[in-house]
């Protein structure tokens, strides 16, 4: 229903040349989303149950402001003031709450498993998510463009190819089952660690002036070392992990962090474009 309403609204905006519409129904998700997010985390009971999982669930949503924010005061088309900032938070907002529906294809469900379940393990994955959907609508904003509907269009090319690796990593190793039933927590750590370091990736493709959607299309492709970096997950999980897990030992922390921390660094390093040109 909700999607409808802000396909609905979208389309009304584009059709009548007017953001009014899509920005009534952008501030209308943003408040089901807040309401739906926080409800579960101070509902659940006994007080204390899930008490690591409210604080980093909790700060998520101010989190995604802050980098929404930076982007669009520093990174943004020159004509994105006053009002406009307002308008591209209300509809990141609103892309986030159908990005973190997406989501539940994974077979994660973030506030029941990290709160209500008190699943320590599905706390970072929950954040690398968030954090993930974040990044590719701020990415999005970055760079000249005609209007809104370019945004969407560059942010859409960004979340399905997000979602899509992720999911293909989730049925050729099986990490949700590994966070939501084993309550792994080097499984949490890993994916959430992916789901950030391929965020900043197809952020960073997403991003850039519009010329036309065949040029945009064209420029995405500067996301492809999100490729390897999806191959390199499912070679650790299935050559490393797994028969360390069938031999009923788990890996160290070290590796656990230098795993993470590499796809992390990864990222980062093809956010800053680092051997990229987009002079393609």
């Amino acid at each position: 229903m909700d999607m409808l309403v802000f396909g609905f609204a979208a389309a009304l905006s584009y059709w009548y040349e007017t953001e009014m519409f899509l920005f009534l129904g952008c501030a209308y998700l943003m408040c089901r989303f807040l309401h739906k997010w926080y409800t579960p985390l101070m509902g659940a009971w006994p007080p204390d149950r899930g008490r690591a999982g409210r604080w980093v669930l909790g700060c998520l949503p101010p989190v995604s402001l802050a980098i929404i924010l930076f982007a669009l005061l520093t990174m943004a088309s020159y004509d994105v003031v006053g009002i406009w900032v307002v308008f591209y938070v209300m509809m990141g907002y609103a892309w986030l709450k159908g990005g973190i529906y997406m989501l539940e294809c994974l077979d994660l469900s973030w506030p029941f498993d990290a709160v209500h379940l008190d699943n320590k393990a599905a706390i970072v994955p929950a954040a690398g998510g968030f954090v993930g959907v974040t990044l590719i609508y701020a990415g999005a904003n970055t760079g000249d463009g005609p209007g809104w509907w370019v945004v969407l269009f560059a942010a859409g090319l960004g979340l399905g190819a997000w979602l899509g690796l992720a999911l293909l990593i989730n049925l050729r190793v099986g990490i949700s089952e590994r966070i939501s039933v084993d309550r792994d927590m080097g499984s949490g750590i890993r994916f959430g660690a992916y789901l950030i370091a391929s965020g900043l990736i197809l952020a960073y493709a997403s991003g850039g002036d519009w010329t036309s959607t065949q040029a945009a299309l064209l420029e995405f492709c500067i996301g492809w070392p999100v490729l390897p970096l999806m191959l390199f997950f499912i070679l650790v999980e299935r050559f490393y992990i797994g028969p360390s897990r069938s031999l009923g030992t788990r890996p160290g922390g070290e590796a656990v962090f230098l795993c993470s921390l590499g796809r992390c660094v990864s990222g980062l390093l093809c956010y800053c474009g680092f051997g990229f040109s987009r002079d393609i």
